[in-house]
């Protein structure tokens, strides 16, 4: 029980701190000619509930596809693990800190007066809660899909927000969706690449596609189109790169 609710301070307490960052990355430049200390606030207290939804969000698709599957999911912010810094320091000679992610996001912040944004702070780890005989510990596919579903929890925020006209909401999801596809670490990105090359550059491109058409295009008509194009770029992937041409034969 002790252990139960130690996880859960830690999940809370990680989780407050996500929410903190993201809306002081967000908020920092309030792009007004002229900002008061009123009109800050009222821009950083609007920008903490925007990103609190976001984060419900995408938590709330973790632990759902988590408890299909049988587990548990701690949602916590991205560490750099000590074998990922010695390895970066021999391989490349370059020092990586253990909460590089989150020092990096308010770097580029501050350098850039809040106009670039780095959301890649948070991920997931998963536990087996179920006695099950043919796993004992959670599997790779499980921890990929858990962070695809991730992904669509993510993306329907962004339909919410854009649905009620909220440039703000679209903008901290869009780039929270960014932040989750980056393939490093442990980083959910990281999850559905190491399961799948192929499968991760499905995902990565829908969600690029997705959303670039957002702006443009009707919800409908966006994912439709990104579907299309992920699909195309998908297969040709997976015939020259992966295959090398000649899953078709030598024809092609």
């Amino acid at each position: 029980m002790k252990k139960i609710y130690s996880r859960l301070s830690k999940q809370v307490l990680d989780s407050l701190v996500v929410i903190i960052l993201l809306t002081l990355i967000f908020a920092y430049n309030d792009r007004k000619e002229v900002t008061t200390i009123a009109s800050w606030t009222s821009n950083v207290v609007l920008t903490f509930v925007v990103v609190t939804l976001s984060v419900l969000f995408l938590v709330l698709g973790y632990k759902l596809a988590a408890r299909y599957y049988g587990n548990t999911i701690t949602f916590k912010l991205w560490a750099i693990s000590r074998e990922e810094g010695i390895f970066s320091m021999k391989a490349y000679h370059i020092p990586l800190t253990k909460y590089f992610g989150q020092i990096l996001a308010i770097f580029l912040t501050l350098i850039s007066s809040g106009l670039v944004y780095f959301t890649a702070i948070s991920t997931f780890s998963g536990e087996i809660k179920s006695k099950r005989k043919k796993f004992r510990q959670v599997t790779g596919y499980e921890s990929a899909m858990t962070s695809i579903i991730g992904l669509v929890f993510s993306f329907m925020a962004l339909f919410f927000f854009k649905s009620v006209g909220s440039e703000l909401g679209v903008l901290i999801n869009t780039w929270i969706i960014v932040g989750n596809i980056i393939p490093f670490s442990s980083l959910p990105g990281a999850y559905i690449a190491m399961k799948s090359r192929t499968s991760y550059i499905f995902v990565a491109a829908l969600s690029v596609f997705l959303l670039i058409l957002i702006g443009v295009l009707s919800i409908k008509a966006a994912v439709a189109i990104a579907l299309i194009l992920a699909v195309i770029l998908t297969i040709v992937y997976f015939r020259y790169m992966e295959y090398k041409g000649k899953i078709f034969g030598d024809r092609f």
